[in-house]
């Protein structure tokens, strides 16, 4: 019997099905961008798994690249939750959704539409056009992905997906980076690999690191004594002998020791003018004691950890959903407010060099490259829905030819690891100074940012030499043209420490096409509540349930 005072809130049942979402894809793309290539969508109440393969070919170099080159895949999940337009709340997802009014009052579209990003503003076409003319990178990104769109509304959830990723990325790695607009239709700069300079940051939590430990009883006034003190020219010493005030005060006015007390001010006898007290100090022994218990110290050690539990929280833009966290409370639809990774896979390009056969070019080659990256990707089922984005960086690996080799520089055994030193260091941090990545930068002593202290003797080298060895003036040579990477001058923590901003294509034989080929296939199941029809039997014009029906005796039998 049902409890007539209980309201049901559980959802209707219905038969579960299953719904294929495939993809083969033919593209391409240069490096150093986040390339989009497969979206899904996922619809509310949707769970899912497949694989995803990605093949990517190296068009030809006339030179075998010397430095690694590495492609690498990665999909995430995106729930909708995590678009701008719903805030963050779950109730204004479900309100719009019902296409009822939102939280403040008026209606929230579940779907933007027609939007672009012009640099500085967010437009919305009344009159939307075909994307092939090209329109503030709309053509880029919708071409790269292989979707034709012609004149007809289009929402913009896929370009969102792509900038909430994007934008998920660059919080984790640094602060420093700027976030895009999700209406941004320009490819994003992709990642630097194999950085090996990651562990270096552009600043640090010094309280943290330090801790700080509380004095107890300092609540009282602690008195103020001098051993000396002057007026005018008058100078008296503790003993009251006195004598010109110049000869205690060379000059007179820029000891830091000393407290003035100006013309306007009154001395504690009521004369005013010029009194100055040098050798100054505090007895906090009278009036009170400063005492520093063992559970001040540690207050200071749990504080200092909890501080290490809360930073990891820091891409996180709502300072309450934190606070909520660090006091253990779980919320919910957190985890569908950010892009959740799914599957990645990391590979490098394998070459293969052929050389001309005909008699007067023996020495010529041509390279190409090919590598192939495969993973498995699911999800649970969900309520919320999102796209699920399968997208492709390719970067040649960063060599920092002139990256300092710090042993080399060692001329005294007290600047090498001392263990004991070491170990009662409080702060185990390192300033890393601006010769690190360079030993020719032109401020070599001044700060690139701070380490984890000896972090040089955890090395990460990239030594080219001989023939290949960079000249002081970075004057070109041919024979350097197979070092694929940016010479930057004078680096620094800059946005080109993180990302593969203006990249070259001088090692490509073409530098003007697309210089990477790219074949992907997507095998998703999708387990939902999409409702399915059987599938259709073509027929004539002769119906067979007619058919079947004419056989059928319909007289009955009439009883007299």
């Amino acid at each position: 019997m049902r409890n007539t005072e209980m309201i049901p809130n559980v959802p209707v049942s219905f038969q579960r099905t299953r719904r294929m979402s495939k993809g083969r894809v033919l593209t391409s793309g240069d490096a150093g961008k986040i390339l989009p290539i497969k979206a899904d969508p996922i619809l509310r109440e949707e769970g899912f798994s497949g694989n995803v393969n990605v093949s990517v070919e190296m068009m030809e170099t006339s030179e075998k690249p010397v430095n690694a080159i590495v492609a690498k895949a990665c999909t995430y999940f995106v729930p909708y939750l995590a678009f701008d337009q719903f805030n963050g709340s779950i109730d204004e997802l479900n309100r719009s959704y019902s296409k009822e009014n939102g939280i403040a009052g008026s209606p929230v579209s579940f779907f933007e539409k027609n939007k672009y990003y012009n640099g500085s503003a967010v437009v919305t076409d009344s009159t939307p056009t075909d994307m092939d003319s090209g329109d503030n990178g709309r053509a880029t990104f919708y071409g790269t992905m292989g979707l034709h769109h012609g004149v007809a509304d289009m929402n913009n959830s896929y370009v969102q997906a792509y900038n909430a990723i994007v934008n998920h990325r660059r919080k984790a790695r640094s602060t420093s980076l700027a976030v895009r607009n999700e209406f941004e239709h320009d490819l994003a700069e992709a990642f630097w690999p194999n950085e090996g300079n990651s562990h270096i940051m552009a600043d640090f939590d010094q309280k943290l690191i330090d801790g700080e430990v509380a004095l107890n009883a300092l609540t009282f006034k602690a008195p103020l004594r001098s051993t000396a003190m002057s007026v005018g020219t008058t100078f008296l010493a503790g003993d009251e002998s006195t004598t010109g005030a110049s000869t205690m005060y060379s000059p007179a006015e820029s000891d830091v020791n000393k407290f003035q007390l100006s013309s306007t001010q009154v001395a504690p006898d009521g004369s005013t003018g010029g009194w100055v007290f040098d050798r100054l100090w505090a007895e906090i022994t009278e009036g009170g004691g400063a005492k520093m218990s063992l559970a001040d110290i540690e207050q200071a050690r749990k504080t200092a950890a909890f501080a290490k539990i809360r930073a990891a929280y820091d891409g996180i833009d709502d300072e309450y959903i934190i606070d909520l966290l660090m006091q253990g409370i779980t919320v919910p639809t957190e985890v569908m407010k950010q892009p959740m990774l799914i599957g990645s896979q990391t590979g490098m390009f394998g070459f293969s060099q052929r050389f001309a056969t005909d008699s007067g070019n023996l020495d010529d080659t041509a390279t190409n490259g090919f590598v192939s990256l495969g993973y498995r990707v699911r999800a649970p089922r969900t309520s919320i829905g999102g796209i699920v984005m399968t997208c492709l960086e390719i970067a040649p690996e960063r060599v920092w030819e002139r990256k300092k080799d710090y042993f080399l520089y060692t001329t005294d055994t007290d600047n090498l690891p001392n263990a004991l030193r070491d170990s009662l260091d409080p702060e185990k941090v390192a300033v890393v100074k601006k010769n690190h990545l360079d030993v020719n930068h032109s401020a070599p002593d001044a700060t690139l940012g701070y380490a984890p202290l000896n972090h040089e003797y955890n090395r990460d080298q990239i030594n080219v030499g001989g023939k290949f060895y960079r000249p002081a003036n970075d004057a070109y040579t041919e024979v350097r043209s197979r070092i694929w990477t940016n010479e930057t001058t004078d680096p620094s923590l800059s946005t080109d420490f993180y990302l593969c901003t203006n990249l070259h294509k001088k090692i490509f034989a073409d530098q003007v096409s697309d210089s990477f080929e790219i074949t992907a296939v997507s095998d998703l199941t999708v387990d939902t509540n999409v409702v399915f029809g059987d599938r259709l039997i073509e027929a004539d014009a002769t119906s067979d349930y007619d058919s079947i029906t004419n056989l059928v005796d319909a007289a009955r039998i009439t009883k007299s």
